[in-house]
């Protein structure tokens, strides 16, 4: 994560929006020791539907038994799905 002071982040506004837009993990803006995170939309909309589907109950317990499954070894390839 690029980390920046405020102050540089003020006097290199245009740099660090850029830098924001192709930075994945944001950029930190750290003033008198709080940090700010800037992110993309897109980044911060990716978040937000993750936490979203993280909340399911449903999809965490499909997701755990298709773990289970996989270790078994009772995982399809991906030729077997998709096969005619």
């Amino acid at each position: 994560m690029y980390r920046v002071t405020a102050e540089y982040a003020k006097n290199n506004f245009d740099e660090v929006i850029n830098r924001a837009s192709t930075e994945a993990s944001g950029i930190v803006i750290v003033r008198e020791n709080q940090s700010f995170i800037l992110i993309s939309q897109e980044e911060l909309d990716a978040w937000m539907e993750t936490s979203e589907l993280l909340e399911d109950p449903n999809l965490l317990s499909d997701i755990s038994s298709a773990r289970a499954e996989y270790k078994k070894g009772e995982a399809l390839t991906m030729e077997q799905v998709f096969e005619s």
